[in-house]
């Protein structure tokens, strides 16, 4: 479905604002539609993504180019979490870990470099990779051990969209979740404060709706431990609906 469809969907199934002058003006519907998206993504995670090297801004999704001596990278804030990453040079994924678990095993593990399962030698320089990552809650991602040779990351994600979608394009998530976003959306437009469009009460129902099929927003807590926590470790929100 399209921007327009969807709107025109939302007009006539859920707002009851069919004829002019319309209460809600589609660019202001449209809106809500994107929030709703963003909305479905960090419930869900319904984009799962291994081919975007980077987004509009140029910092990196999928692929991080690895600079000798160079541990800490910027990192998109669209990824919400990072679920494989794997170097071009190394035939096993890193691991993820967080700083708490890297100070109890390691001392001053920000200046190590490798071990000698991850050393080799090049010219008679040891060359070292890294074995572990952090996902930084600030949108960094950190190499450790600190890498001493040039290579690319490779990593799979759930994101974000990149774009916000058009009247005339369609949202990035899957298309049997479009109507999906339809409830998120009316429950905005319901908490517009204005006597022909504010109705809490719907604006309740609508959110119920919403989230029994994307399941809770996590908090920002949540939010964090997502990021920080290894994949073992973690919780993955399951998918509501279908």
């Amino acid at each position: 479905m399209t921007g327009q469809d969807l709107v025109d969907e939302l007009r006539e199934s859920y707002l009851d604002d069919t004829k002019i002058p319309y209460n809600w003006q589609d660019l202001e519907l449209l809106k809500f539609l994107n929030r709703a998206e963003q909305q479905t993504c960090r419930r869900s995670y319904l984009i799962i993504d291994s081919t975007t090297a980077a987004d509009a801004a140029g910092n990196p999704i999928c692929q991080v180019t690895l600079i000798p001596n160079q541990a800490v990278y910027s990192f998109s804030r669209l990824v919400l979490q990072v679920e494989r990453c794997k170097l071009s040079q190394m035939s096993l994924p890193l691991r993820p870990r967080t700083r708490d678990e890297l100070d109890a095993q390691t001392f001053q593990w920000e200046a190590t470099l490798g071990t000698s399962g991850t050393a080799g030698t090049a010219g008679g320089d040891i060359v070292v990779w890294p074995t572990w990552f952090i996902h930084e809650v600030n949108g960094e991602i950190v190499f450790v051990k600190t890498p001493t040779i040039n290579d690319i990351a490779y990593l799979i994600v759930s994101r974000l969209p990149l774009i916000d979608f058009t009247l005339k394009t369609s949202p990035e998530i899957e298309s049997q979740h479009h109507d999906g976003l339809l409830p998120w959306a009316a429950h905005l437009a319901f908490l517009k404060p204005d006597s022909d469009t504010q109705d809490l009460n719907l604006a309740t129902i609508y959110d119920k709706i919403f989230t029994e099929r994307f399941g809770p927003l996590p908090d920002a807590y949540a939010e964090k431990m997502r990021k920080m926590l290894p994949r073992q470790q973690r919780m993955r929100p399951r998918t509501f609906g279908s």
